[in-house]
């Protein structure tokens, strides 16, 4: 056999070989599988992280028809795997990925997000009105975090009580909130109490609280029905539950899968405004059928007990985000 062909032919065949080679490391970057640890502020079981554990599912899904075995989100738990007031920070030096939230439990990090709270958008209109865009950049700064969205929404909060009112005056009364409500608890004169939810149930069964603020369609999840007597019409704020991403981790992913994951977002947040819709109605008829009274203020005292909640937020945020709350105030109000 001539010399130079077998020299040909051998250098032939290596070069397939590195070329085969390199075809395959290359797929097996193509598809490198990345795993996101994810926890929520509330236990497994509780209505609000079910929207959580459907959006999971819908990424799940989406994953699988479009980028089979490159992304998996994997659920570690809630409050009983880092305290829920511990989470952000978590998130924010990398303990975990994905966190499943509500503005109330991380607003001494970014004061400005509890201005959601009066936002009377859908998740989607807040994310075409430049509302989305403007807390990613914030979340980054202060919090290493990827703003992925607002999750669940048409829970307004209400104020449950042990004992009747008959106007906005709660003068004496001690009520149960998150740190959202305490300046407008103050302006109607109550004391308010930031204890944990866990705890709330025995607080009221002990006349240690008077009554508590908390989403409309939402008490049963603690039993809260069984110990709570008025529910007072009308309703205010809207609770933020939202979904965050350490930067970091964001970042790592490719721009396919971010994608896939936004898009899940908006998939869920539909889903979730749907559910809480019919939750709501629900679960308010449960409740009158369980003996617990409407305390509907008259016009005048429910507008009293309205412009008090805004005014009240507004001015708390505002003042501890000077320059990115009368921002906020403005996107929201488009």
């Amino acid at each position: 056999m001539d010399s130079r062909y077998s020299v040909r032919a051998a250098l032939f065949i290596s070069l397939a070989i590195v070329f085969v080679l390199s075809a395959t490391f290359a797929g097996s970057a193509e598809k490198k599988e990345y795993e996101l640890k994810a926890i929520s502020a509330w236990p497994k079981t509780v209505f609000e992280v079910q929207n959580f554990m459907k959006f999971l599912d819908i990424v799940k899904e989406n994953v699988k028809k479009e980028y089979p075995g490159e992304l998996t989100i994997k659920y570690v738990g809630g409050p009983e795997v880092i305290p829920n007031r511990e989470q952000v920070e978590a998130l924010r030096n990398g303990l975990v990925d994905m966190v499943f939230t509500t503005s109330g439990y991380y607003v001494s990090v970014l004061p400005v997000v509890d201005g959601l709270n009066l936002s009377h958008m859908k998740p989607w209109e807040e994310r075409a009105a430049g509302v989305n865009d403007f807390l990613n950049a914030i979340h980054q700064e202060k919090a290493n975090a990827y703003y992925l969205g607002r999750l669940g929404l048409d829970l307004p909060f209400t104020l449950f009580l042990t004992k009747p009112i008959e106007s906005a005056n709660l003068t004496g009364m001690k009520i149960r909130c998150s740190p959202t409500h305490i300046a407008f608890l103050k302006a109607l004169g109550a004391q308010p109490l930031v204890i944990p939810p866990p705890d709330v149930y025995t607080a009221l069964e002990r006349g240690l609280a008077d009554g508590y603020m908390w989403p409309a369609g939402l008490i049963r999840d603690w039993g809260w029905n069984e110990v709570t007597k008025y529910m007072v019409d009308p309703s205010v704020y809207n609770g933020v539950n939202v979904v965050l991403i350490n930067l970091h981790s964001w970042k790592k992913l490719p721009e396919r899968l971010q994608k896939l994951l936004i898009k899940s977002e908006e998939e869920a947040e539909q889903y979730a405004v749907e559910r809480a819709q019919k939750h709501m109605a629900d679960e308010v008829a449960a409740y009158q059928k369980e003996g617990i009274k409407v305390i509907k203020l008259s016009p005048e005292e429910a507008e009293k007990f309205t412009k008090a909640a805004n005014d009240s937020l507004w001015a708390v945020v505002i003042e501890k985000a000077p320059e990115n709350g009368p921002k906020l105030k403005e996107l929201l109000s488009k």
